[in-house]
């Protein structure tokens, strides 16, 4: 060994006291950067590993929430078409419901119509008849010169009417 230390010029009290040296700052880096930059590192590993635990919840939740969503989707669209069936069926049955009002409404109409019409064919009937006594009474008169006895008027006219009739 000695041999090495002159060859090389070492010397050995040099050499140890920059051993001691080298550990004084080996010691005060420790203390004084390596310790606080660990102890930094592994918040900012626990805050890292706390944000994606909490990235996982709302990722989570996020995927609860939207098959929610979906679910309420879903639900709403049958409850909508149920309205709507609903809603058509309540209006054909109002349609058919108005259209038979319409068609009573019509008959009833039609049927009153018919009643004033054949109201209105006696009642010109009558006075056709009437008018036609007069003219058969007046045309009597004339024919005969004088007025015929009141049996024969009353004769002649109900003959006529019987044969208008």
């Amino acid at each position: 060994m000695e041999a090495l230390i002159e060859t090389f010029h070492l010397d050995v009290k040099l050499i140890i006291a920059q051993l001691v040296n080298f550990l004084i700052v080996l010691a005060v880096v420790y203390y004084f950067a390596l310790k606080p930059l660990m102890k930094v590192m592994a918040e900012r590993t626990k805050t890292i590993e706390d944000s994606l635990a909490k990235a996982e919840d709302i990722e989570k939740g996020y995927a609860s929430a939207k098959e929610k969503e979906s679910d309420v989707l879903k639900k709403a669209q049958k409850e909508a078409q149920v309205i709507l069936t609903d809603a058509k069926k309540v209006a054909d049955e109002e349609k058919a419901r108005l259209k038979e009002e319409t068609k009573e409404e019509i008959a009833t109409l039609v049927a009153e119509a018919k009643k004033k019409i054949n109201l209105e064919k006696v009642k010109a009937t009558d006075e056709l008849k009437s008018e036609v006594a007069g003219l058969v009474l007046s045309a009597t008169e004339k024919v005969l010169g004088e007025h015929a006895p009141k049996s024969v008027d009353k004769k002649l006219v109900d003959e006529v009417v019987k044969e208008l009739s």
